[in-house]
Parts: structure tokens; sequence; C-alpha cells
């Protein structure tokens, strides 16, 4: 091989090692093949999320946090019914909200007496958003 060629290919091996460096995970910042920045998630999810976590840690989360949001939600979704929490029967409570929904929401639910009673799971909370999008 003739000298030229020699640096040639020291040159280019430099090239694809600086290349490959620059690629890796904890490659300094400046090297690094840019990125497009990760959007922010929204605040009212990140809140949501929460929400929905602590509802289903426990009887009391559940009753402090999600029920004034589902109360809000059915209230809305029950104006289109003619109807309102406060002066809905408790049988059709039941029909259009189902049991579960209805024991959270209606007027007169006591706070929980046992603190540590199970709070609303992620399917029960699913199934409930499905009755309220229903309306």
């Amino acid at each position: 091989m003739t000298l030229l060629a020699e640096i040639a290919l020291v040159v280019l091996g430099g090239i694809a090692l600086s290349v490959c460096l620059a690629l890796l995970p904890g490659a300094p910042p400046g090297r690094r093949r840019s990125q497009p920045p990760v959007p922010e998630r929204p605040s009212q999810l990140v809140a949501l999320e929460r929400l929905a976590i602590t509802a289903g840690s426990n009887a009391v989360q559940a009753h402090a946090y999600l029920r004034p949001r589902l109360v809000e939600i059915a209230s809305h979704r029950l104006v289109a019914h003619g109807q309102t929490l406060d002066r809905m029967p408790d049988a059709l409570g039941r029909e259009l909200l189902g049991d579960r929904l209805w024991e959270i929401v209606r007027p007169e639910r006591p706070f929980p007496a046992d603190r540590q009673g199970p709070g609303v799971g992620w399917q029960e909370l699913a199934a409930m958003l499905d009755v309220l999008e229903r309306l």
C-alpha cells in the first residue's frame, strides 16, 4: 500500500469512529446527533392521571378527589335528560348511571367509614366514564 492510501484509510477510520461515538447515548451534547424535542404532556392530562391513580389507592382518595369530578361530569351530562343529581330519585339514578357510579355521585353519599377500603380501580373507572359518555 502506498503512503497516500494508508493516510486516507486512517482518516476515514477516524471519521467513522467519530460518527459512532457521536451516536452513543453518553456522548457529549455537542457531539450527539440532535433529537427533536419531546413535547411536554399537558398539565391537565398529568393531573387527571394522578387523580385516577390516587382514586384507586383507597376509599378516602376516591371520595375526596375523584367523586367531585364525577359529580361535576354527571351533573353536566344529566342536564340533557332534564335531570339533576339533587332531585333525581334513587331508582332513576341507578337506571341511568348504574349502581356503582350512582353510589359515588349520589347527593347523600356519606364519607367512607372504612378509610382504607377499596378505591376505584382503572377498569371500574373506565366503565363509569363509558356510562357518562353515553348519556
